[in-house]
């Protein structure tokens, strides 16, 4: 039982180190964020139009409806 409890001590003493170590050091998020760069304007070349539609009802096949009958 003596052996558990030094044991149990020894453990509670290095976290005990560990947390005091790590809340010494600096952390990175001190430092502010840089600040935005401005956006920049990229000049669009002029869209092209496109061609004007057909009227012909887009199929200009045969107009039988027998749908290969003789």
């Amino acid at each position: 039982m003596k052996f558990f409890k030094q044991l149990v001590i020894t453990f509670v003493a290095s976290c005990v180190l560990a947390v005091g170590a790590t809340a010494a050091v600096p952390q990175k998020g001190d430092q502010k964020p840089p600040p935005p760069k401005p956006p920049q304007e990229v000049p669009k070349p002029p869209k092209e139009q496109p061609p004007p539609p057909r009227n012909d009802n887009g199929n200009k096949g045969g107009g039988d409806k027998k749908g290969g009958k003789p």
